[in-house]
């Protein structure tokens, strides 16, 4: 990360955002185009998804991405950046703390979690709960429908547990602390940075994207055409960029419609 504040932060939703499957190299190379051109600004830019840090760096490489991003915000929530070794570490101590106050989460959530196994297992067909040392609690539905179904259900528990949240990416889903999300890492990269929101800038095609497509996060907010209506209804509610393109060429329009890119060679 750069010693003085950066002039933008550009922070992207990974898969259905910034790649497609598969992406094409021409696209990529034209994204990276723009890429390079703002960071020649000062602007830095950074990936935000689901995906775990070496998954999230092995999917650059299947797409051929030849830059590297300056910030990696991992499983929605852990912060990572390059040091002087080029080794990819903490920012700031906010991924320790994640950590405990998810150890903590976890045990206290746990009635929860068997409540909501016995009504998936009573009303719910079609939804089960995972639980492994990679993802101590998610869920995972046979369709969208059903995880919706799930996700109702859920919403209606939350006034008897204030800290539980969620994290929806279509079938998927991760249970997290309610104060651990894309947008709260990302509010917390922008305030290591001394960065306020009107120069930041997000984008992403999925339920888990909402928390970081908000004006209190980032007063530039975009989505591409293929977006999940709810997130697509949401961008526009706010007066954000709708690319009319999908994934990669949909965050090259973005770029291009609020950062000036000219014509002429640097």
């Amino acid at each position: 990360m750069p010693d003085t504040a950066p002039t933008a932060i550009l922070c992207f939703d990974f898969d259905g955002t910034l790649v497609d499957n598969p992406s094409d190299p021409y696209e990529i190379a034209q994204l990276e185009q723009f890429l390079t051109h703002m960071g020649r600004r000062g602007a830095i830019w950074g990936i935000n998804t689901g995906r775990t840090l070496y998954h999230t760096l092995d999917g650059l490489k299947q797409h051929g991405f030849r830059i590297t991003p300056d910030f990696i915000v991992a499983r929605e929530c852990e912060i990572y950046h390059l040091n002087e070794y080029h080794r990819w570490v903490d920012l700031g101590d906010w991924n320790k703390r994640c950590a405990n106050d998810h150890r903590k989460f976890y045990k206290a959530h746990s009635s929860f979690f068997k409540r909501l196994q016995k009504h998936m297992n009573a009303e719910i067909p079609g939804a089960r709960f995972i639980s492994d040392t990679t993802e101590p609690a998610g869920l995972v539905a046979n369709d969208e429908a059903i995880m919706a179904r799930v996700c109702a259900w859920i919403d209606t528990q939350l006034e008897d547990w204030p800290m539980l949240g969620y994290q929806r990416n279509s079938i998927w889903l991760r249970f997290t602390h309610q104060s651990y999300h894309k947008g709260s890492a990302l509010q917390e990269i922008r305030r290591l940075l001394g960065i306020g929101p009107e120069f930041t800038f997000a984008a992403g095609d999925n339920y888990n994207d909402l928390s970081m497509l908000r004006h209190e996060v980032a007063h530039g907010i975009a989505c591409p055409a293929n977006a999940v209506p709810d997130v697509t209804r949401h961008v526009e509610s706010l007066g954000g960029y709708l690319a009319p393109e999908e994934s990669t060429l949909g965050m090259v329009g973005a770029i291009q419609h609020f950062f000036y890119y000219p014509d002429e060679e640097e």
